[in-house]
């Protein structure tokens, strides 16, 4: 894994970014600044993970593995803990096991290998079951893992802690949208999105986001030479002058056009290059 810090070839060069080294499968951020990634080696069928310091890009820790080398993946992330899961069955989609982790250092604190992990709420860790009468319900410790209540069948409560999880999950996010003439803001931006992509030469979907005076776009392009394979570029502009800031090519080879180009996290514009590299720009430091 290499951490590269920002260069000067851009007017709006990345602050830093993660080369995590095989496919970056899936980021978490945590509520106390934390980046948490897991990577896959898609060739070796094995999965390891990371953490940074989501201010810098600073690795905290790295190459964390398990026993199971594939069959694995993060479960949540947060109150300085994070929760790996296992399978019920190889190739099947149904969670089984959870492991607990320190966030800070990567140490293991307890695991459970038959309990199916739900969720974290207001510092309990819950969890099911599987019993002959259906799903059973239990609240753990999440120090070490003991069941501090059984509660039994309750679907409406656990519906109800899951829609505040997930209001509170996308609190400081925000995502692009298809540009097109149903896009809210298509006659103001026209102009300025045409300036900068050819509409001819876009595959897919075109992703705009645009606030505070700046314009971030990705669209896929067919690359000729390579039938059926498509570039994924990235362009941000500043309206106030139409100027180029930033761009590059995301993804140099893609099989087909893609979804979920980049996103914003508070002041920050994420996306993953070429599968494998976690690249942050700070939008309180773009020119002006």
């Amino acid at each position: 894994m290499k951490l590269f810090r920002k260069s000067a070839s851009q007017s709006w060069p990345p602050v830093w970014h993660i080369d995590a080294g095989a496919t970056l499968w899936r980021v978490l951020f945590s509520d106390d600044g934390h980046v948490l990634g897991e990577v896959r080696d898609l060739d070796a069928k094995t999965a390891w993970f990371f953490c940074a310091r989501e201010e810098d890009g600073t690795i905290r820790w790295n190459d964390l593995r398990t026993d199971e080398p594939w069959w694995v993946g993060i479960e949540e992330v947060g109150d300085g803990r994070f929760y790996l899961h296992g399978f019920r069955k190889p190739d099947m989609p149904q969670h089984r096991g959870i492991h607990a982790y320190d966030l800070a250092t990567g140490q293991p604190l307890w695991r459970n290998e038959e309990l199916a992990f739900l969720f974290v709420f207001d510092g309990s860790v819950y969890a099911a079951e599987e019993r002959f009468a259906g799903r059973h319900v239990l609240r753990l410790s999440r120090d070490d893992g003991s069941v501090v209540e059984e509660l039994g069948v309750q679907d409406d409560r656990i519906a109800v802690m899951r829609g505040m999880l997930n209001d509170q999950a996308f609190a400081g996010y925000r995502y692009p949208q298809p540009f097109d003439e149903t896009h809210p803001r298509h006659g103001e931006l026209r102009a300025h999105v045409h300036a900068a992509v050819r509409p001819d030469r876009v595959t897919g979907t075109l992703d705009v986001w645009s606030e505070d005076g700046l314009l971030v776009m990705a669209w896929h392009e067919e690359i000729a030479e390579k039938n059926g394979t498509y570039r994924q570029e990235l362009r941000a502009v500043d309206l106030a002058d139409g100027q180029t800031i930033f761009h590059d090519t995301i993804v140099d080879a893609a099989q087909g056009p893609g979804i979920d180009s980049f996103f914003i996290k508070h002041h920050r514009l994420y996306y993953v290059k070429n599968y494998r590299t976690l690249t942050a720009h700070d939008i309180s430091l773009r020119p002006r």
